[in-house]
């Protein structure tokens, strides 16, 4: 096996949406510390581009660079698997390491379980982030996920996996235990960026007056968020209340949800940021946000807006039941509240509204030791172990 100063590794993302440029940086940047040489497998269609090297920064000059699209704008495999292969082949790489191995492993797990396999030339050298293992989870429910398990077995039989790391620490044993074939190594979902800036501060660069309790709700507004919960649950609210609700990230909202945020906007009770936040953007919405809202419905998996709120010092209210409400409950990040039920977050939220400097004291001590498990240097760690280094 080839040594990290001599290994090629190929890194493989075809999405540039949400966290997967952010991602691509992370993995790049920590594999190339190990002296290793890296190319990348990307999107690099012409309109794709500007984004690519805002995001990437200076490792466009560390790292070679392939795209996943032929010149017509189609997959060069016509499928992503087969695009992977694709890739490997022409990069000479030693391996490929896929930023989000759920682009390709459900097809593969289902193909598996009828006795059809991947392209041969990636067997033994597939390595990635599993986010959405939900076989795992629950091998018989929903019934697709009893094939999913039986092709993940035939193909971790013949060695196709090397290493698979999982976001959800409870899961990694019971993975490790039914699977013992397979290397399984956990992950922590990252944080970057610097908090310091003063709320007041903030919210004035933001447009929020200073006497608001301001609650944030990052990221896309898909109704699986739970958006349209936190809007309904401050329209239940006095107009009086000093309650805000900030929302940042492309929403796109269903039409109840538009007119709730709307009628928000309208009382002063809402700020919408509905664009693509930068970083700078980011870090101002946490600065300036009092309480995390994490209202998601049937979430499966972790979220790296939980890891962005611990690293700014922020309490998080949530929804019951999974990976996150676990994880908040465990380290005593915030409340959570029964899934779907709006009244059940309007009533954490007033509850929290009301909160002394000195009740959320431990909150805030919480936030603070559980950035540490997921920093930067944490994933750094965490994800170079397997091989060789950290």
């Amino acid at each position: 096996m080839a040594t990290s100063s001599t290994r090629h590794l190929l890194i493989f993302e075809n999405r540039t949406e949400g966290h997967h440029l952010h991602w691509l940086r992370y993995i790049a940047e920590d594999f190339l510390t190990t002296g290793s040489r890296v190319t990348l497998a990307l999107d690099y269609r012409p309109e794709k581009k500007e984004r690519i090297h805002s995001h990437l920064r200076n490792l466009t000059e560390k790292a070679s660079m392939i795209s996943v699209y032929d010149p017509a704008g189609a997959l060069r495999g016509g499928s992503v698997v087969a695009t992977v292969a694709a890739c490997l082949e022409e990069s000479g790489a030693d391996e490929v390491f896929m930023n989000n191995l759920d682009e390709i492993a459900s097809g593969c797990l289902r193909r598996a379980a009828v006795g059809l396999y991947p392209p041969r030339l990636l067997c033994g050298r597939v390595s990635g982030v599993y986010f959405r293992p939900r076989f795992l989870a629950d091998p018989v429910w929903p019934p697709g996920n009893i094939a999913k398990g039986t092709g993940f077995r035939k193909l971790t039989r013949r060695g196709w996996f090397d290493k698979i790391y999982l976001m959800d620490e409870y899961l990694l044993e019971k993975a490790r235990h039914r699977y013992s074939g397979q290397r399984f190594f956990f992950l922590p979902d990252p944080w970057d960026g610097t908090f310091l800036l003063d709320q007041k501060e903030a919210r004035e660069k933001i447009g929020i007056p200073p006497d608001r309790f301001v609650f944030l709700c990052f990221g896309i507004g898909d109704r699986r968020k739970g958006l349209h919960l936190a809007v309904r649950a401050l329209l239940e609210t006095s107009a009086d209340s000093p309650m805000h609700l900030l929302c940042a990230g492309s929403m796109a909202p269903d039409p109840e949800t538009l007119r709730g945020l709307n009628e928000l906007k309208a009382q002063g009770r809402a700020t919408v940021m509905d664009r693509y936040v930068s970083d700078a953007e980011q870090s101002l919405c946490f600065c300036a946000s009092d309480v995390v809202l994490l209202p998601y419905i049937e979430h499966f998996g972790s979220s790296g807006v939980l890891s962005l709120a611990a690293a700014a010092g922020r309490m998080v209210i949530a929804s019951d039941g999974g990976l996150l409400a676990r994880r908040i409950e465990e380290h005593q990040l915030g409340w959570v509240f029964p899934s779907g039920d709006s009244r059940g977050l309007k009533t954490c939220m007033q509850k929290a509204s009301l909160l002394k400097s000195p009740e959320t004291a431990p909150f805030r001590q919480a936030a603070d030791r559980y950035a540490q498990t997921c920093s930067r240097d944490a994933f750094r760690k965490a994800l170079l172990l397997p091989y060789g280094g950290g």
